[in-house]
């Protein structure tokens, strides 16, 4: 069985500590962040930064870690 590809959305307080910790385990993360220099240090060790969050389609998991409601529509819908 092939590993699952992970979709991430949102590198803050909590987002980022769990993302990493996927990566540190050696899973293939995709991460997308509405500030893109948020997520570079999680590229540094191995997680794959996308454009959008369009480019995350293929994934297997995806999960979305941001602050507020409004924020998820935000992100989703524009």
């Amino acid at each position: 069985m092939s590993q699952a590809k992970i979709g991430w959305i949102g590198m803050g307080r909590m987002g980022f500590p769990m993302a990493e910790r996927l990566v540190d385990a050696g899973y293939d993360v995709r991460v997308w962040n509405r500030t893109r220099a948020k997520a570079e240090p999680l590229a540094a060790k191995g997680a794959t930064l996308v454009d959008s969050p369009a480019d995350l389609a293929d994934v297997d998991v995806l999960a979305t870690m941001v602050s507020t409601g409004k924020d998820v529509e935000q992100v989703y819908f524009g």
